[in-house]
């Protein structure tokens, strides 16, 4: 049976080590992946946005370390503290980090649900997503501090940094405007 083992080790292993060796391909901008939007704004926001800022916003009414901690995986996005893969400060602090990494990629062309494309090259679009990278940074130190009063204050910017382009693109008159659309 050792006899065995010895003799496929024997038989794989240069077969294993020539694929770690060699030719290695150069990184040039053909194999360097170019960010190319996959999703509408809706589902983006949806999915990076939406439920790391409930994170913080959650900090308004709980404090993240007097959570019960539960073994369960499963979560809500209204109540993302709920489970121990995001809990405490530390989970605060990576909703910071991922709102600060994740807000360029708001520039990135892409269609609102719609089908209009995003306003992404507009001055004021622009602005917005410099005062989200902005706040988020604000919102880390704050939940550094590990004090729920002053997340409160952090929260209240990280609103008023999402208001700053909701208010003109989003929250529109649906009747007879569309997201994506200027406020007339």
């Amino acid at each position: 049976m050792r006899a065995t083992r010895h003799f496929w080790l024997a038989l794989l292993l240069p077969i294993v080590f020539s694929g770690c060796g060699g030719t290695e391909q150069p990184v040039t901008a053909a194999t360097t992946p170019s960010p190319k939007a996959h999703a509408n704004m809706l589902q983006f926001m949806r999915a990076f946005p939406f439920p790391h800022s409930n994170v913080i916003f959650d900090t308004q009414s709980r404090d993240p370390e007097s959570q019960e901690k539960k073994a369960s995986m499963s979560f809500s996005v209204y109540r993302w503290g709920d489970s121990d893969t995001y809990a405490g400060w530390a989970g605060v602090e990576n909703s910071a980090l991922a709102l600060a990494d994740m807000a360029p990629l708001l520039l990135i062309p892409r269609a609102c649900s719609n089908g209009k494309a995003a306003p992404v090259d507009r001055e004021d679009w622009k602005k917005a997503v410099q005062g989200l990278v902005t706040t988020s940074d604000e919102v880390l130190k704050a939940a550094k501090t590990r004090n729920q009063d002053v997340m409160l204050d952090a929260s209240e910017k990280l609103s008023n940094a999402c208001a700053a382009c909701h208010d003109i693109y989003r929250d529109v008159d649906l009747s007879g405007g569309e997201r994506c659309s200027v406020k007339p």
